[in-house]
């Protein structure tokens, strides 16, 4: 099993491959251009379309051997009309690919039973899933006071990407910076009780 990648490595991938791409500030970026001219500049990838009677059980696949991705007609149409589950979809078979992950690769309907077992399968399907949203908006790319609206209207994400985004970038800046989340209220009020109630909180508590 490859070893594992962490966020600031993927960032960087997806960083080169935008910069290479010539899509490095590009918001949101677009999905049709960014597979149609990695087409044009990587002997090792090329993509088609198949109808979703063809591709029944997946609505994209990535096949290293043959560095083919493959959309559904309906995956295909959704990226040229710019929805985000279907740009998140296009984002994650490329991730298989920057990422150079080995075998085929399906973004299934269903979860078979290597997605939920191998390993080695689930550790390259969450690479893949991470890697889709920081292409689609990496974290020099979003604002340190952005909202998770901002961030969907921006970069093309649904709100619920967006809002998972947004707490990885800040992640990210907080390990950067040495920085510890915020406790949450409940979590504050807990510790205070037992701090009152004498036992011993080594947690710094907010005034």
């Amino acid at each position: 099993m490859s070893r594992y990648r962490t966020d600031d490595e993927i960032e960087e991938i997806a960083k080169r491959l935008r910069m290479r791409l010539g899509f490095e500030r590009d918001t949101p970026i677009d999905m049709m251009a960014v597979l149609q001219k990695l087409q044009v500049l990587s002997a090792c990838f090329r993509f088609e379309r198949l109808t979703d009677f063809k591709l029944p059980d997946a609505e994209a696949q990535w096949d290293a051997a043959q560095g083919l991705m493959t959309l559904r007609e309906s995956v295909y149409q959704g990226v040229i009309a710019e929805h985000p589950r279907a740009r998140m979809t296009a984002a994650h078979e490329l991730g298989h690919f920057a990422l150079g992950h080995s075998g085929v690769r399906n973004r299934s309907l269903v979860k078979n039973a290597a997605e939920k077992f191998v390993s080695a399968v689930k550790q390259e399907e969450f690479e893949a899933r991470r890697f889709a949203a920081i292409f689609l908006a990496p974290a020099y790319l979003v604002g340190a006071s952005e909202t998770v609206e901002s961030i969907s209207s921006r970069f093309g994400l649904s709100l619920e990407a967006a809002a998972i985004r947004q707490e990885e970038v800040a992640k990210l800046a907080r390990r950067a910076t040495g920085q510890m989340r915020e406790l949450p209220p409940g979590v504050v009020d807990f510790l205070r009780a037992a701090k009152e109630r004498g036992e011993k909180v080594t947690t710094v508590l907010p005034d």
